[in-house]
């Protein structure tokens, strides 16, 4: 009988380790305002005008405290106006963190640290600019 207890014991440790590790990886940030993703291509920040994305991006990890990643940082300069404005791209660094439950109970990433890499946008003073991201819009 005690090779049964000590096998089921051992069973129960490994289904509550994956359980643990499955719910890490489980972190998301809202790639496209209304769906929240696991390492997504893009992230729209301006989500009323898409006047402001984080494009082209290749994760190197994805899932834990931390997500880190590479990618461009894609601005509409809005001159004379933005609807006739020019977007623009900056390369970037990009780290993910602050990931806290949205109302589906899942937990997205609600911070986005930007680091430009070299050139950056007229007007951005400092290389590191920080953004708070939110759970999926209703929709």
């Amino acid at each position: 009988m005690r090779p049964r207890v000590l096998i089921a014991a051992f069973l129960l440790l490994g289904a509550v380790a994956i359980s643990a590790l499955a719910s890490a990886d489980a972190r998301r940030v809202v790639g496209n305002c209304t769906k929240s993703q696991v390492r997504p291509s893009a992230i729209i920040i301006a989500c009323a005008d898409d006047n402001l994305s984080l494009t082209r991006l290749h994760w190197s990890s994805f899932g834990g405290t931390t997500a880190h990643g590479s990618g461009q940082y894609y601005v509409n300069d809005c001159t004379p106006d933005c609807a006739a404005g020019r977007f623009h791209s900056y390369p970037i660094e990009l780290v993910l963190s602050s990931a806290k439950p949205c109302p589906d109970g899942r937990d997205d990433y609600r911070s986005a640290t930007i680091s430009f890499t070299s050139a950056r946008p007229p007007g951005q003073r400092s290389a590191r600019s920080q953004q708070l991201l939110s759970c999926p819009l209703p929709g």
